[in-house]
Protein backbone atom coordinates (compact mmCIF):
# COMPACT_ATOMS: atom_id res chain seq x y z
CA UNK A 1 0.00 0.00 0.00
CA UNK A 2 1.69 3.48 -0.68
CA UNK A 3 1.02 6.89 0.03
CA UNK A 4 -3.05 7.54 -0.27
CA UNK A 5 -3.92 10.38 -2.46
CA UNK A 6 -6.61 13.00 -1.51
CA UNK A 7 -9.69 11.09 -0.65
CA UNK A 8 -13.12 11.76 1.19
CA UNK A 9 -13.73 9.38 3.92
CA UNK A 10 -16.30 7.56 1.74
CA UNK A 11 -14.11 6.97 -0.98
CA UNK A 12 -11.60 5.74 1.51
CA UNK A 13 -14.08 3.49 2.48
CA UNK A 14 -14.85 2.06 -0.63
CA UNK A 15 -11.31 1.42 -1.77
CA UNK A 16 -10.37 0.12 1.08
CA UNK A 17 -13.59 -1.95 2.40
CA UNK A 18 -11.80 -4.88 3.43
CA UNK A 19 -8.97 -3.04 5.39
CA UNK A 20 -10.89 -0.15 7.32
CA UNK A 21 -13.80 -0.61 9.44
CA UNK A 22 -15.30 2.62 10.85
CA UNK A 23 -17.52 2.92 13.76
CA UNK A 24 -18.63 5.91 16.15
CA UNK A 25 -18.01 4.47 19.65
CA UNK A 26 -19.09 7.49 22.07
CA UNK A 27 -21.74 10.50 20.68
CA UNK A 28 -21.76 13.66 22.76
CA UNK A 29 -18.60 13.44 24.46
CA UNK A 30 -15.31 11.45 24.00
CA UNK A 31 -12.50 14.08 23.56
CA UNK A 32 -8.91 12.97 24.05
CA UNK A 33 -9.08 8.69 24.15
CA UNK A 34 -6.22 7.10 25.73
CA UNK A 35 -6.06 3.27 24.82
CA UNK A 36 -4.72 0.18 26.35
CA UNK A 37 -4.77 -3.69 25.73
CA UNK A 38 -5.49 -5.43 29.09
CA UNK A 39 -4.31 -8.42 30.03
CA UNK A 40 -7.08 -10.53 29.84
CA UNK A 41 -7.24 -9.36 25.51
CA UNK A 42 -9.77 -6.36 26.01
CA UNK A 43 -9.12 -2.86 24.96
CA UNK A 44 -10.35 -0.37 27.53
CA UNK A 45 -10.03 3.04 26.79
CA UNK A 46 -10.83 6.75 29.05
CA UNK A 47 -11.63 9.82 27.44
CA UNK A 48 -13.01 12.96 28.43
CA UNK A 49 -16.89 13.30 29.07
CA UNK A 50 -19.11 15.83 30.57
CA UNK A 51 -17.94 19.11 29.38
CA UNK A 52 -15.96 20.29 26.02
CA UNK A 53 -12.42 21.10 26.24
CA UNK A 54 -12.81 23.51 29.57
CA UNK A 55 -15.97 23.14 32.03
CA UNK A 56 -15.82 22.72 35.17
CA UNK A 57 -18.56 19.69 34.63
CA UNK A 58 -15.72 17.74 32.81
CA UNK A 59 -15.21 14.24 33.86
CA UNK A 60 -13.31 10.84 33.13
CA UNK A 61 -15.32 8.03 31.61
CA UNK A 62 -13.97 4.75 30.40
CA UNK A 63 -15.76 2.34 27.01
CA UNK A 64 -14.56 -1.56 26.70
CA UNK A 65 -14.45 -3.80 24.28
CA UNK A 66 -14.45 -7.61 24.38
CA UNK A 67 -14.14 -8.54 20.47
CA UNK A 68 -10.82 -6.61 19.27
CA UNK A 69 -12.66 -3.52 18.96
CA UNK A 70 -15.34 -4.33 16.76
CA UNK A 71 -18.18 -3.60 19.57
CA UNK A 72 -18.18 -0.87 22.56
CA UNK A 73 -19.66 -0.67 25.76
CA UNK A 74 -21.93 1.96 27.10
CA UNK A 75 -19.41 4.45 28.30
CA UNK A 76 -19.37 4.73 32.40
CA UNK A 77 -17.27 7.33 35.03
CA UNK A 78 -14.20 6.85 36.02
CA UNK A 79 -13.75 10.04 37.78
CA UNK A 80 -16.21 13.06 38.09
CA UNK A 81 -15.20 15.26 41.22
CA UNK A 82 -16.52 18.91 41.67
CA UNK A 83 -14.26 20.77 39.53
CA UNK A 84 -12.92 20.36 35.97
CA UNK A 85 -11.07 16.59 35.43
CA UNK A 86 -9.19 16.34 32.71
CA UNK A 87 -6.16 15.22 30.36
CA UNK A 88 -5.45 11.49 31.41
CA UNK A 89 -3.05 8.64 30.86
CA UNK A 90 -3.30 5.37 31.79
CA UNK A 91 -1.13 1.91 31.99
CA UNK A 92 -1.66 -1.40 33.20
CA UNK A 93 0.95 -2.67 35.37
CA UNK A 94 2.32 -6.09 35.65
CA UNK A 95 0.44 -6.68 39.22
CA UNK A 96 -2.79 -6.48 37.27
CA UNK A 97 -3.67 -3.05 38.62
CA UNK A 98 -4.47 -0.34 36.35
CA UNK A 99 -3.26 3.28 36.90
CA UNK A 100 -5.34 6.63 35.33
CA UNK A 101 -3.57 10.10 36.12
CA UNK A 102 -5.13 13.13 35.68
CA UNK A 103 -5.20 16.90 36.36
CA UNK A 104 -7.85 19.13 38.25
CA UNK A 105 -8.59 22.63 36.54
CA UNK A 106 -10.19 25.24 38.61
CA UNK A 107 -10.79 28.33 38.86
CA UNK A 108 -14.08 28.91 36.85
CA UNK A 109 -16.46 32.00 36.98
CA UNK A 110 -20.50 31.50 37.71
CA UNK A 111 -21.16 29.92 34.35
CA UNK A 112 -18.58 26.98 35.17
CA UNK A 113 -17.48 27.48 31.47
CA UNK A 114 -15.17 30.47 31.62
CA UNK A 115 -11.75 30.27 33.20
CA UNK A 116 -9.40 33.72 33.33
CA UNK A 117 -7.93 34.58 29.71
CA UNK A 118 -4.50 35.30 31.87
CA UNK A 119 -3.42 31.66 31.92
CA UNK A 120 -0.99 31.96 34.84
CA UNK A 121 -4.22 32.47 37.16
CA UNK A 122 -5.84 29.27 35.98
CA UNK A 123 -4.72 26.70 39.02
CA UNK A 124 -3.74 22.78 38.24
CA UNK A 125 -3.13 21.87 41.73
CA UNK A 126 -1.02 18.65 40.62
CA UNK A 127 -1.38 14.97 39.07
CA UNK A 128 -3.91 12.61 40.64
CA UNK A 129 -3.66 9.24 40.33
CA UNK A 130 -7.11 6.42 40.77
CA UNK A 131 -6.03 2.79 40.63
CA UNK A 132 -8.39 -0.28 39.37
CA UNK A 133 -7.81 -3.94 40.39
CA UNK A 134 -11.04 -5.31 38.06
CA UNK A 135 -10.16 -4.10 35.31
CA UNK A 136 -11.22 -0.96 35.59
CA UNK A 137 -14.82 -1.62 36.73
CA UNK A 138 -14.41 0.28 40.05
CA UNK A 139 -11.46 3.19 40.91
CA UNK A 140 -9.97 3.92 44.34
CA UNK A 141 -10.18 7.57 45.98
CA UNK A 142 -8.13 10.10 44.21
CA UNK A 143 -4.85 10.89 45.40
CA UNK A 144 -2.33 13.71 44.78
CA UNK A 145 1.01 12.93 43.84
CA UNK A 146 3.42 15.01 46.27
CA UNK A 147 6.73 14.52 43.97
CA UNK A 148 4.99 16.20 40.57
CA UNK A 149 3.52 18.47 43.00
CA UNK A 150 6.89 19.85 44.85
CA UNK A 151 8.61 19.87 41.09
CA UNK A 152 6.63 22.71 40.23
CA UNK A 153 4.47 24.00 43.20
CA UNK A 154 1.88 25.36 41.39
CA UNK A 155 4.37 27.81 38.94
CA UNK A 156 2.66 27.05 35.80
CA UNK A 157 0.32 23.76 34.35
CA UNK A 158 0.86 20.21 34.81
CA UNK A 159 -0.81 17.41 32.64
CA UNK A 160 0.14 13.99 32.27
CA UNK A 161 -0.34 12.04 28.70
CA UNK A 162 -0.66 9.20 26.96
CA UNK A 163 -0.12 5.87 27.58
CA UNK A 164 1.72 4.70 30.92
CA UNK A 165 4.58 2.01 29.91
CA UNK A 166 6.45 -0.32 32.95
CA UNK A 167 9.69 -1.19 31.30
CA UNK A 168 11.36 -4.02 31.43
CA UNK A 169 13.37 -3.70 34.66
CA UNK A 170 9.68 -3.19 36.36
CA UNK A 171 9.73 1.12 36.64
CA UNK A 172 6.93 2.76 35.20
CA UNK A 173 7.57 5.68 33.43
CA UNK A 174 4.73 8.57 32.91
CA UNK A 175 5.47 11.45 30.33
CA UNK A 176 4.45 14.86 32.12
CA UNK A 177 4.54 18.06 30.90
CA UNK A 178 4.13 21.79 32.46
CA UNK A 179 3.50 25.24 30.92
CA UNK A 180 5.79 27.28 33.09
CA UNK A 181 4.45 31.35 33.77
CA UNK A 182 7.93 32.62 32.98
CA UNK A 183 10.76 31.79 29.98
CA UNK A 184 10.74 28.22 30.17
CA UNK A 185 7.53 27.52 28.71
CA UNK A 186 6.60 24.33 27.95
CA UNK A 187 8.85 21.31 28.91
CA UNK A 188 8.12 17.66 29.07
CA UNK A 189 9.34 15.05 31.54
CA UNK A 190 9.05 11.43 32.30
CA UNK A 191 8.79 10.51 36.10
CA UNK A 192 9.09 6.90 37.60
CA UNK A 193 7.50 5.24 39.66
CA UNK A 194 8.77 1.66 41.33
CA UNK A 195 5.83 0.93 43.26
CA UNK A 196 3.56 -0.03 40.35
CA UNK A 197 2.23 3.22 39.61
CA UNK A 198 1.40 3.88 43.11
CA UNK A 199 4.01 6.74 43.79
CA UNK A 200 6.01 8.80 41.16
CA UNK A 201 9.36 10.78 41.27
CA UNK A 202 12.80 10.87 39.57
CA UNK A 203 11.73 13.30 36.83
CA UNK A 204 14.27 13.30 33.74
CA UNK A 205 13.77 16.16 31.07
CA UNK A 206 12.78 15.21 27.46
CA UNK A 207 13.04 18.35 25.73
CA UNK A 208 12.48 21.82 26.17
CA UNK A 209 9.27 23.62 24.06
CA UNK A 210 7.71 20.62 23.84
CA UNK A 211 4.29 19.23 25.73
CA UNK A 212 2.27 16.10 24.59
CA UNK A 213 4.40 13.32 24.40
CA UNK A 214 3.51 10.06 23.56
CA UNK A 215 6.48 7.03 25.06
CA UNK A 216 7.11 3.11 23.91
CA UNK A 217 9.27 1.10 25.39
CA UNK A 218 10.95 -0.91 22.32
CA UNK A 219 12.15 -4.88 22.51
CA UNK A 220 15.38 -3.47 22.05
CA UNK A 221 15.17 -1.80 25.85
CA UNK A 222 15.63 1.92 23.93
CA UNK A 223 12.97 4.10 25.03
CA UNK A 224 11.48 6.21 22.13
CA UNK A 225 9.02 9.64 22.70
CA UNK A 226 7.28 11.72 20.44
CA UNK A 227 6.86 15.32 21.14
CA UNK A 228 4.41 18.01 20.21
CA UNK A 229 6.97 21.09 19.77
CA UNK A 230 5.63 24.70 21.46
CA UNK A 231 5.44 26.35 18.28
CA UNK A 232 4.07 25.40 15.02
CA UNK A 233 2.71 21.57 16.72
CA UNK A 234 4.81 19.68 15.22
CA UNK A 235 6.12 15.81 15.87
CA UNK A 236 9.72 14.95 16.77
CA UNK A 237 10.85 11.97 17.97
CA UNK A 238 13.81 11.66 20.90
CA UNK A 239 15.25 8.36 22.14
CA UNK A 240 16.51 7.07 25.87
CA UNK A 241 18.93 4.59 26.04
CA UNK A 242 19.19 4.31 29.62
CA UNK A 243 15.29 4.21 30.65
CA UNK A 244 14.69 7.54 29.94
CA UNK A 245 17.32 8.97 32.30
CA UNK A 246 18.96 11.05 29.33
CA UNK A 247 17.16 11.54 25.97
CA UNK A 248 18.66 12.96 22.20
CA UNK A 249 17.87 15.88 20.79
CA UNK A 250 14.62 15.46 19.00
CA UNK A 251 14.22 15.36 15.53
CA UNK A 252 11.40 16.68 13.70
CA UNK A 253 8.82 14.09 11.80
CA UNK A 254 5.71 15.67 10.64
CA UNK A 255 4.53 18.85 9.34
CA UNK A 256 3.28 21.70 11.92
CA UNK A 257 -0.48 21.27 12.73
CA UNK A 258 0.28 17.40 12.77
CA UNK A 259 -0.01 16.40 16.26
CA UNK A 260 -0.11 14.82 18.74
CA UNK A 261 1.15 10.95 18.51
CA UNK A 262 1.03 7.89 20.07
CA UNK A 263 3.53 4.94 19.65
CA UNK A 264 3.52 1.42 19.79
CA UNK A 265 5.68 -1.88 18.61
CA UNK A 266 4.30 -4.27 16.67
CA UNK A 267 4.50 -7.83 16.51
CA UNK A 268 6.54 -7.48 13.89
CA UNK A 269 8.90 -5.21 15.34
CA UNK A 270 8.15 -2.09 13.66
CA UNK A 271 7.09 0.94 15.59
CA UNK A 272 3.66 2.85 14.38
CA UNK A 273 3.14 6.21 15.48
CA UNK A 274 -0.96 7.55 14.55
CA UNK A 275 -1.36 11.40 14.64
CA UNK A 276 -3.79 13.77 14.11
CA UNK A 277 -4.11 15.69 11.00
CA UNK A 278 -4.81 19.42 11.75
CA UNK A 279 -4.15 20.49 7.83
CA UNK A 280 -7.13 20.29 5.20
CA UNK A 281 -8.61 17.08 4.93
CA UNK A 282 -8.27 16.50 8.52
CA UNK A 283 -8.36 13.52 10.47
CA UNK A 284 -5.81 11.21 11.56
CA UNK A 285 -2.76 9.77 9.86
CA UNK A 286 -0.34 6.89 10.14
CA UNK A 287 3.58 6.47 9.69
CA UNK A 288 5.21 3.36 10.34
CA UNK A 289 9.13 2.51 10.98
CA UNK A 290 11.12 -0.21 10.71
CA UNK A 291 14.53 1.48 12.18
CA UNK A 292 13.36 2.10 15.94
CA UNK A 293 12.33 5.18 15.15
CA UNK A 294 15.10 6.57 13.31
CA UNK A 295 13.15 7.07 10.14
CA UNK A 296 9.76 7.27 8.98
CA UNK A 297 8.46 5.56 5.51
CA UNK A 298 6.51 8.68 4.58
CA UNK A 299 5.86 6.46 1.25
CA UNK A 300 3.50 4.58 3.00
CA UNK A 301 1.80 6.83 5.28
CA UNK A 302 -1.59 5.87 5.75
CA UNK A 303 -4.48 8.18 6.18
CA UNK A 304 -7.15 6.65 8.82
CA UNK A 305 -9.77 9.74 8.86
CA UNK A 306 -10.07 12.80 6.29
CA UNK A 307 -13.26 13.68 7.18
CA UNK A 308 -13.03 16.15 10.25
CA UNK A 309 -15.04 19.37 9.26
CA UNK A 310 -12.47 21.22 11.02
CA UNK A 311 -8.99 21.30 13.68
CA UNK A 312 -11.04 20.10 16.44
CA UNK A 313 -10.24 16.53 16.12
CA UNK A 314 -7.55 14.10 16.24
CA UNK A 315 -5.58 12.72 19.54
CA UNK A 316 -5.31 8.91 18.27
CA UNK A 317 -4.84 6.19 20.49
CA UNK A 318 -3.78 2.91 19.16
CA UNK A 319 -3.16 -0.87 19.82
CA UNK A 320 -2.17 -4.10 17.97
CA UNK A 321 -5.11 -6.48 18.59
CA UNK A 322 -3.80 -9.85 16.50
CA UNK A 323 -0.33 -9.80 14.25
CA UNK A 324 -0.70 -6.48 12.10
CA UNK A 325 -4.62 -5.57 12.56
CA UNK A 326 -4.25 -2.31 14.73
CA UNK A 327 -7.28 -0.48 16.35
CA UNK A 328 -7.42 2.90 16.30
CA UNK A 329 -9.51 5.52 18.59
CA UNK A 330 -9.87 9.75 17.98
CA UNK A 331 -12.50 12.14 18.37
CA UNK A 332 -13.90 14.78 16.23
CA UNK A 333 -16.33 17.89 16.59
CA UNK A 334 -18.39 18.28 14.28
CA UNK A 335 -20.06 21.95 15.03
CA UNK A 336 -17.88 23.99 16.68
CA UNK A 337 -20.80 26.42 17.94
CA UNK A 338 -21.98 23.17 19.58
CA UNK A 339 -19.12 21.04 20.27
CA UNK A 340 -20.08 18.69 23.57
CA UNK A 341 -23.29 17.70 21.83
CA UNK A 342 -21.17 17.48 18.32
CA UNK A 343 -17.86 15.86 19.93
CA UNK A 344 -17.65 11.98 19.40
CA UNK A 345 -15.13 9.05 20.14
CA UNK A 346 -14.72 7.17 16.68
CA UNK A 347 -12.57 3.98 15.97
CA UNK A 348 -11.01 2.27 12.60
CA UNK A 349 -10.16 -1.11 12.85
CA UNK A 350 -7.53 -1.66 9.99
CA UNK A 351 -3.98 -3.90 8.90
CA UNK A 352 -0.91 -1.97 9.08
CA UNK A 353 0.98 -2.17 4.79
CA UNK A 354 3.73 -5.00 4.94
Amino acid sequence: MTRLPVLSALALTSLFAAEFERATVTSGLGYFPVTIKLNNGDVLTVLRGGAPHIGIKGRLDLVRSTDKGKTWSAPWTAIDEDQDDRNPAMGQMRDGSIVLAYCILSGFDSTGLGVSRNRAERKFDGVYLIRSADNGKTWSKPVRDKAIFDFYKLDGAVSPYGKIVQLKDGTALMAVYFEFHDARGNESYVFRSRDNGRTWGEPSLIGKHYNETGIVELKNGKVLAALRSEKGGHLAISESGDGGRTWSVPVQVTKDSEHPADLIQLADGRVLMTFGERNAPRGVHALLSKDGGKTWDKSKEVVLADDAPNGDCGYPSSVEVSKGRIVTLYYQVDDLKNALATSKAKSVIWRVPK
